[in-house]
Order: structure tokens, then C-alpha cells, then sequence
């Protein structure tokens, strides 16, 4: 595993999706008060567009470890919304090995220098 670039899921890491989580749920229960009685269908586009949203926060952030040959990689927004997951691992299919198994989820570290 690269260490310059992934670590292990913290605790900090995991109050941090906490959060995340928590502010989709409180749009949602607002704005089911305003808009569901009258306007249904707006409440779920922003459903629709607040899972998009939470999806690619998750495939942009999060890298997994296949535990068969140890590859780290990252995955689309789309094949980590279609890809069964559990609390810290996700059912995927490794690009090097090419076997499918439960990937344990890693943190990928934000860039804090631009490279030139």
C-alpha cells in the first residue's frame, strides 16, 4: 500500500462520513416538511441530486485494498453506487488480480502542495 498517498479509515475519518451522512438526512427531513405535501417531485430531484452528490464524495475520498494480490485502487462514481457495500468493505472487482471479493476501504490523503 502506498503510504504517501492512502491510510486506514480513522476514527476521525469515520466522524467525518458521519457528518456528511447526517447533513444529507437533515435536507432531506426539511424538505420533505416544505415540499412534500404540495410538490412531491421536487423533493425527490433533490434526493436524486443529494445521493448523486453524497456518491461522488464517497468515490472521490475513499480507495480500496483487494485482499487477494494487495492492489489499492480507486473506482467511478458509478460502479461505487452499483457495488454492494458493508460497513468498512465493498464487493468489487480487482484490476490487477481480476477476482472479486470484499475490498477493505482506505481514505485517500487530500493533496495539500500543487504540483508544477
Amino acid at each position: 500500500m502506498d503510504r504517501d498517498r492512502y491510510w486506514e479509515v480513522s476514527k476521525r475519518d469515520w466522524y467525518g462520513t458521519a457528518r456528511v451522512l447526517f447533513a444529507f438526512i437533515t435536507v432531506i427531513m426539511i424538505s420533505s416538511v416544505f415540499l412534500l405535501p404540495d410538490r412531491w417531485y421536487l423533493w425527490l430531484t433533490i434526493i436524486a441530486g443529494g445521493l448523486a452528490l453524497l456518491v461522488a464524495w464517497h468515490a472521490k475520498n475513499f480507495a480500496y485494498l483487494c485482499p487477494g494480490c494487495g492492489e489499492v485502487f480507486e473506482i467511478s462514481t458509478l460502479e461505487d453506487f452499483l457495488s454492494p457495500n458493508g460497513v468498512n468493505k465493498k464487493y468489487l472487482r480487482c484490476p490487477r488480480c481480476g477476482k472479486r471479493a470484499w475490498a477493505d476501504i482506505l481514505k485517500i490523503k487530500e493533496q495539500t502542495v500543487l504540483k508544477k
